[in-house]
Order: C-alpha cells, then structure tokens, then sequence
C-alpha cells in the first residue's frame, strides 16, 4: 500500500512540475509576442495624417482647438449610421495636447488594448480550473489566443492607427459578456447594468450588435438547460432596457458629413447580385483562413504551388471545427469560456454579415482581403479555442476514437499556429523596410498642398482632403502648419529621420465652421 501511495505522490509531483512549465512557457510566449508587436508598431505605423483622421481634424479637434468643444462633439457622425467613436476622439485630444498629433501613439494605445484583452481572455479560460492535467489544455488555448490577437499576420492592422484602436472597443465587449455570465449564476445585475451601459456609451452600434449576440448565446442557454430559464430572462431585459436607453441618447447625436444613409434594399439586391460571380465560396473561406495566414510568405520554398492545397485544407478543417462547436453549444451544461465563446461566434458572424452587406454587397468579394477586417475575422478562432479549451471538463469521460481526434487535431492546430508565427513576423520585419518611404511621400505632399492648396495633382489616395473644397482643405493644412502638429511639429519629425523637415508658420488662421465633407475610407 506504501509503494503504491509513494508513487501517486511521485506521479503528482512530475504532473505538478510539468504544470507549472506549461505556464511559464505560456507566458513566455504571451511576453515575447506582445514585445514584438510594440517594436514592430513603434517602428512600423504611419505616424502621418491619412484618411478618416482628415475628417476629425476637421468636425472635432479645430473645436479643440478654438475652446468651443462640447460633450456632444465626442459623439458626432458623419451620417445616421456611421460609428460615433468617442474613445477614438478622445485619444485624438489627448495626442493632440500631449503627441502633436502623432498617429502612431494611438496605435501603441491598440497594442496594448490587444493586451487587456488578452488579460481577460486568460481569466475566462481560467475560471474553474482545477489545478489538474486539464491546465495544459487551457494554457496552450490561451497563448494560441494571446499570439493570434497580437501577430503580425495581417499587419495593416498595427500600421493603420485608426484599425489598432479598434481593440479598445474589444474591451468592453468582453467585460460585457463576462458580465452577462456572472449576473446569470449569481442573480445580481449592478454589474451587468454598469457594463452594458459602459458598451452602449462607448461602442455606439458594436454594443447593439454585442448586446444581440449575448442575447441569443442566453437563449441558446435558456433552450439547452431548462434551470437557467427564469435567469435568462431577467438578464435579458435588464440587457435590452440599458441599451435602449442607450440608443435613445444616441438619437440627438450631431450628424455632420455628406454621406447619406444606404438603403438596406439596395445594399441586400447588390449582394444578392453577387451570388452571380460565382466567388460567393470567399465569404466564408477568407473568413476562416485569413486570420490564420492572411499572405504566405513569398520567401518560403514552393509557397505559390502548396499554399492553395494548405489553404483549402485548413477551411475544410476549420468548418468541420465550426460543425463541432455547435454540436457541443446545444448540448448544455456550460461554464464562462464556453458562454463567452458562443456570444464570441455569434458576434463574428455578425460582424461578417454587416461587411458582406455593406462593402462587398458594392466592392465585390475580393473586398474581404482588406487586412483591417482580419481583426473581426480573428474572433471567431478565439471563439472555438475557448470553447475546446474547457468543453471537454463539463462532460463524461468517454475514451473513444472521436474524443482522441477533437484532442488531437486542436493540439497540433495551436501547436501549427504557434510555429507559423515565427515566418510571418519575419516576412513582416522584411517587408517594414519599404513603408517608411510611403510616409515620407505623404508628408511631402501635405507640405506641397501647405504651399499651394489648390496643387492636387498625384495626390495619394489617404490623402482624401484633396478631393475637399479649396477652401476647406487650405484651412485644415494650415491648421496643423501654423499649431506645428503631425508632419509640421519639429518633435514628430525628431522622431521619425525619414519625415521631410517641413517650414511651419507663425499665426493661427482664422477656423471656417465645418462643412459637410466626405465620410473617409474606413
């Protein structure tokens, strides 16, 4: 009996240890990648005004500017529709008053909102633990989530300011959901209440399309275990009674742009036209693959004759991933990572109508290689690894020739991502060495339209204020000339040695009210 207890504690103790590397390893992991993509934002993002960012210059921080700036100018869009974006402005104050207006420290603010998700990624995936074998599977589940939402896969994400930001709305959409499961166990809303009206203020149209999605994942609850009903509900109209208030307050928002609101009509016979190309497999193909390998990098051996076979066969996998997800949803008995990944999947597939709906329904299917709408495609990968990550714990222990493979295959899939990450980030340190002269070429015309606004001839598309007014686009330049920010502020050129030093001037120019102009490309 004594040999037999001395090696359980010797069995224990090896298990323990094994833990307890898995852990650091884990971490290590989560350090070194999140080190990587600050470096790479730090070196990489363009730093000089460009698209959308033209458009708040102009309706928001020449408020700021003048004094005139309201509560409300946080909340402007530029038609019914649009994204009011509050936390966006202000961060745009705040790296105007402390920044000069350099874009890449709002993408340094992504990185690290990319971060917090991941934080609170790890502390759904650890809920329950049991501090058993089980552990392993959790940590590998997670740092594969931790090096898919900070890779450098799709890397216009981190080179685009305005896209990295887009995680700091990720933030509390997940504090949300998190939320939702805790108000449903243990019957008490503050948290809920405090949370949704957080998601409503901040996220404008994503927490509607967040707060329908927790919806239906509760009702998924409420149809596959019959005890949870009578909380469902109070959670679900405590839900819809925050956001209505919400929207309510969103209906006296200041509108100011050209764009008109696009027919739902229109946009549905545009997409259904589509169906006609014959590429209607991309919608969900690209959606699936992309987050993994967005571009195979052109270096490695036969990557134009393999990555089509590679490609196909990851969907298929990952379909078939999908198919089981679902399969266990409507099983019931759930924990947080499994509710948190069904109001994750829902989300990404909403995410995936509205661009379907209102980009490729217009731009055609080849629109879904936008690297951007790699960070809504990303979430549906997060969804399945939280659900394999603790599925497993909440059923009977069944050794079976199926449970080995839904072991197996998600093992060397977060094992295959993990590895594929080291040739991606090198391609994308390769290749950074050719944007810094993109930037330059920007802030070169910025100082030739400061010279002479009416000189628009070659203008580069993100430099959207050539197709404004003379007038409007004379102010705005001069703006930044003459408060020396962004390519006109001696500190922002100081840090980057690629930026022309570009003359400023000495007096403020009167500011024009703002004028509708046109919506930007984001």
């Amino acid at each position: 009996m004594s040999s037999i207890k001395e090696e359980y504690r010797s069995t224990m103790a090896l298990s323990t240890v094994h833990s307890v590397w898995v852990r650091v390893t884990a971490w290590m992991i989560a350090v070194a990648a999140l080190l990587n993509t600050l470096c790479y934002v730090l070196r990489t993002t363009n730093p000089v005004i460009r698209s959308d960012d033209w458009y708040f210059l102009d309706i928001f921080l020449s408020k700021a500017a003048d004094g005139s700036l309201g509560i409300t100018d946080f909340f402007v869009k530029r038609y019914g529709d649009d994204h009011a974006q509050p936390l966006l402005k202000l961060l745009l104050l705040i790296d105007w008053r402390y920044f000069d207006l350099d874009f890449t420290m709002e993408a340094v603010v992504g990185v690290f909102a990319a971060a917090a998700c991941v934080l609170i990624l790890h502390q759904f995936v650890m809920a329950g633990r049991c501090g058993d074998v089980t552990d392993n599977r959790r940590y590998l589940a997670w740092v594969a989530m931790c090096v898919l939402l900070l890779s450098l896969n799709a890397v216009g994400i981190w080179t685009w300011s305005l896209v990295a930001i887009g995680y700091l709305t990720i933030v509390p959409v997940l504090l949300f959901m998190g939320a939702a499961w805790h108000a449903l166990q243990r019957r008490r809303y503050v948290v809920l209440i405090a949370a949704t009206l957080l998601l409503g203020v901040v996220a404008d149209d994503s927490a509607l399309i967040a707060a329908i999605a927790t919806i239906l994942a509760l009702l998924v609850v409420a149809f596959s275990d019959g005890s949870q009903r009578a909380g469902v509900w109070r959670a679900i109209i405590t839900i819809v009674a925050c956001i209505v208030v919400v929207r309510i307050g969103y209906r006296f928002a200041p509108v100011i742009g050209a764009s008109q609101d696009p027919s739902m009509s229109a946009q549905l016979s545009k997409l259904v036209g589509r169906l006609s190309a014959g590429d209607w497999w991309k919608w969900f193909s690209l959606p699936l693959s992309l987050p993994v390998v967005y571009e195979f990098p052109d270096r490695m051996i036969s990557s134009w004759v393999l990555w089509p076979i590679v490609r196909a066969t990851m969907v298929a996998l990952l379909l078939a991933a999908h198919i089981a997800f679902w399969w266990r949803a409507w099983r019931g008995k759930y924990n947080l990572p499994m509710f948190v990944a069904i109001c994750l999947m829902l989300l990404s597939y909403a995410w995936l109508a509205g661009i379907l709906l209102v980009r490729v329904s217009y731009f055609g299917s080849d629109y879904l290689y936008q690297d951007r709408y790699v960070q809504f495609f990303q979430f549906n990968l997060v969804a399945l690894l939280l659900m394999w990550a603790t599925a497993s714990e909440l059923g009977p222990k069944i050794v079976s020739w199926r449970h080995t493979l839904l072991t197996v295959f998600p093992i060397a899939g977060c094992l295959a991502m993990l590895a594929i990450q080291v040739p991606l980030s090198s391609d994308a340190w390769h290749r950074q060495r050719y944007l810094p002269h993109y930037y330059q070429q920007l802030a070169i015309q910025i100082g030739q339209l400061a010279e002479n606004p009416a000189n628009t001839e070659g203008c580069l598309p993100e430099l959207v204020v050539c197709g404004w007014s003379l007038e409007k686009r004379q102010q705005l330049v001069q703006f930044l000339r003459v408060n020396h920010l962004n390519v006109f502020s001696p500190k922002v050129q100081a840090r980057y040695s690629y930026l022309p030093r570009l003359p400023t001037a000495a007096a403020v120019p009167p500011l024009l009210p703002s004028v509708p102009v046109p919506a930007g490309t984001h």
